[in-house]
């Protein structure tokens, strides 16, 4: 038996599409090895503006909690971001649909696979690789019900992702239903994951771990599933 490691992010670059009130990202010019004179050691260096919510991150409960004392991103359990994981297929509903608590029954009945208390759930949309570059990838993606995340904090899922900017329907509506019933359980988020079709209806191991970051709300990862085959 093989373990491959499969890449689940976004690429993060200046074509990033962002959610209308979080800025371009912005990747500059530090040092090239042009700049060398001579015999001086020569480096290649960037620097790097962007939101903390650009391409594929996760939310800190203090992103969607306005009580004191919600946790910021370094103040999570590493232990939140990683381990087993179960990824479900809801392809099928179009952009604008919320996914429903009995959609994501069949989806898992369809996987022919357990949930399990701990269990990471993904939501496999295939967005990125549908839409990226078109206006359809900020406005024509499917969201999660709020129900569904009372559904799983009461099966004792430990954090869940999308493949979209968000798991609420933003273009629509500034509600926010699955937000606020994240704040209400304490279960948040991993958005703009991708490729989720190729660990579809299996369980595997996934790691997403957010940066250290002192205070924020949220940081970039770079998520990986790990499949044995």
């Amino acid at each position: 038996m093989t373990r491959r490691v499969i890449d689940l992010s976004q690429p993060l670059s200046t074509a990033s599409q962002l959610h209308h009130f979080f800025p371009t990202v912005q990747i500059l010019r530090h040092k090239l090895h042009s700049d060398a004179v001579g015999n001086e050691k020569s480096f290649d260096a960037e620097i790097i503006i962007m939101s903390n919510h650009a391409a594929t991150h996760v939310d800190a409960l203090s992103h969607f909690d306005p009580r004191p004392g919600a946790p910021k991103i370094a103040e999570m359990p590493l232990d939140t971001f990683c381990g087993t994981a179960i990824c479900i297929d809801v392809r099928e509903h179009p952009g604008g649909y919320e996914v429903t608590v009995a959609d994501t029954e069949r989806a898992l009945a369809a996987s022919g696979q357990e949930l399990r208390e701990g269990d990471i759930l993904l939501f496999c949309t295939d967005h990125w690789n549908r839409t990226q570059g078109t206006p359809a990838f900020l406005d024509g993606f499917s969201g999660i019900a709020g129900e569904v995340v009372h559904w799983m904090a009461d099966r004792k899922v430990k954090i869940f992702g999308v493949e979209t900017i968000s798991p609420d329907l933003v273009y629509q509506s500034g509600a926010y239903p699955n937000h606020r019933a994240c704040a209400e359980r304490g279960l948040t988020h991993f958005e703009n994951l991708n490729n989720l079709k190729d660990v579809v209806n299996r369980r595997f191991d996934f790691y997403g771990f957010p940066l250290r970051l002192e205070p924020a709300a949220g940081s970039p990862i770079r998520a990986v599933g790990i499949v044995e085959e």
